[in-house]
């Protein structure tokens, strides 16, 4: 049983509010007329490009075991959610929002097109083409870290 159905509730409806948001991102950047590559632009460009791998094309070609993997950490953060999230920490309910959504979107392009969907090249360095996802895991996953610091940080420092 839940410590807090409502952090439960919130949980999901806002990762599939979030997911939903980045399809239609995803759907506006990768439009013909959104791709645009020119050196005039120094900051970023949207382009459309398949990639069978995860992040930075690590593990080419092997959409069948990241989609295991995916449905795999899907489930781990959805039971955590149910057991062990109560309402009062919004910043860790919104992280998980985060990286639920963010592995929920690559994870049904996967299973859709058997690749996902990269979009945003930054133009003002040599890096990987990436998604909205991508961004949502990324960013998600510092962010865990950072409180997973912070909390074992405040349980060994007493104010």
């Amino acid at each position: 049983m839940p410590h807090d159905k409502r952090a439960f509730i919130f949980y999901i409806v806002t990762s599939l509010v979030l997911w939903q948001f980045g399809i239609s991102v995803r759907d506006l950047c990768i439009k013909q007329n959104m791709q645009i590559m020119s050196a005039d632009n120094p900051f970023v460009s949207f382009v459309y490009l398949k990639n069978t791998g995860g992040a930075f094309s690590l593990f080419l070609n092997h959409s069948n075991f990241l989609a295991a993997f995916a449905i795999i950490a899907l489930i781990c953060i959805l039971i955590y959610a149910y057991k062990k999230l109560e309402f009062n920490q919004k910043f860790k309910i919104l992280t998980l929002v985060s990286l639920s959504a963010g592995i929920l979107g690559n994870l049904v392009e996967r299973l859709q097109y058997g690749y996902v969907i990269d979009f945003i090249k930054l133009n003002f360095i040599n890096f990987a083409v990436f998604n909205f996802f991508d961004i949502l895991i990324s960013s998600s996953i510092i962010l865990l870290f950072g409180c997973t610091v912070f909390e074992e940080i405040k349980k060994h420092i007493k104010v």
